[in-house]
């Protein structure tokens, strides 16, 4: 099984969905990332401080949920196009030069990240602050995540050159007795005009790592093969910088995603765009979440006036696939649940027509 998720005191439990494994940092790295970066967002964010321990404790649920294990890493040094400088950030593109099976099998991370940020923006310009909670702490897990070195190599557990088990014993064992320790970044989050653009320019910052994490590891090994004191202590010797450097970047990157999901939004109040009554002043749909999903998702939207809602998926030829909503409703937040049991993977458009005057379309895809 590929990348076996960390679980609490290293307990692994088995996922649903492809035999392709999860993983993580560990849980307490990814409850000190979500923690600190709330204190990197700029002053008019400050109503994310009331949510601090809950963005801390559910920074973990995606390593319990039944998601895919392949939307916690990316394997990109399968692809010479990283390297060479032409890898596409669009993940269609990509697929097109290799397949949605590849592509799947190597990670998803970077556009799980990007689809996560996505969904926060509109789940807040909704009013829809409970579920905007759980998406941000999610997406703290999985933006952790793709600060992970061991995250983005093939040789995620130093199978290929004789290292084998190193991505636990870096990514838990080696950090969790310093966590506390650590000192904290400088500077703030930032807004992102391109989200996918500066998840991959991270990356590129993070993924040379892996070979300094390795000859760590070696050295180490060298000094005291059972993997005792003496063993942790050289690799956190080694590694205490560049450990330091990739949760730094963590924390303030994912103050940033979230600073540019609220900016997308339109800087909304926690209570809703209507304070008092939680109406919003725009129809809107929403990203499909999740999406990459199998088999089932959830689209929200919302309507700022009352009228005729149609709600209807289609095939990449343009033909419909199911009506989801057909029906007047009145002004206020929805939610739909789709489920593609039957259908082959591939890209699906869902489209939101209120009367004749509001048509949203967006795009979703089924991995199976």
């Amino acid at each position: 099984m590929k990348k076996l998720t960390i679980i609490l005191f290293i307990i692994l439990v088995p996922i649903i969905g492809l035999s392709l494994g999860k993983v993580s940092w560990g849980w307490e790295v990814h409850r000190y990332v979500n923690d600190h970066a709330v204190d990197y967002l700029p002053a008019e964010m400050s109503f994310f401080m009331e949510q601090r321990s809950y963005l801390q404790q559910h920074s973990t649920d995606p390593d319990a949920d039944p998601l895919p294990g392949y939307y916690h890493y990316m394997d990109i040094d399968y692809y010479q196009e990283f390297f060479d400088g032409t890898l596409p950030h669009n993940m269609d593109n990509l697929i097109a030069l290799y397949s949605s099976s590849i592509v799947q099998g190597n990670g998803i991370v970077p556009w799980i990240v990007e689809e996560w940020t996505d969904s926060l923006s509109t789940l807040m310009a909704g009013g829809k602050w409970d579920d905007a909670w759980q998406i941000a702490a999610e997406l703290g897990h999985y933006a952790a995540d793709s600060h992970q070195p061991l995250h983005l190599t093939l040789n995620y557990n130093g199978q290929l050159t004789g290292n084998n088990g190193i991505h636990s014993r870096h990514e838990t064992q080696m950090i969790n007795p310093y966590l506390s320790q650590l000192s904290l970044p400088t500077g703030t989050g930032i807004y992102w005009p391109n989200v996918i653009d500066s998840v991959f320019l991270y990356i590129e910052e993070i993924y040379p790592y892996v070979d300094s994490i390795i000859i760590a590891d070696d050295l180490a090994y060298a000094q005291d093969p059972n993997y005792g004191a003496t063993y942790y202590n050289i690799m956190w010797q080694e590694l205490e910088n560049l450990t330091t450097i990739s949760i730094h970047k963590a924390i303030l990157n994912l103050a940033s995603l979230w600073r540019t999901a609220w900016e997308n939004a339109g800087s909304p109040s926690p209570l809703g765009i209507d304070e008092n009554n939680q109406i919003p002043n725009q129809h809107f749909l929403a990203e499909a979440y999740p999406n990459p999903f199998n088999p089932t998702t959830r689209i929200n939207y919302a309507l700022s006036h009352s009228g005729f809602v149609t709600l209807t998926i289609y095939d990449l030829s343009g033909s419909t696939v199911q009506t989801l909503v057909s029906g007047f409703q009145k002004t206020g937040s929805y939610s739909v649940n789709f489920n593609a049991s039957g259908l082959s993977s591939g890209v699906y458009f869902y489209k939101l027509k209120v009367g004749n005057y509001f048509v949203d379309t967006r795009k979703m895809m089924l991995l199976r």
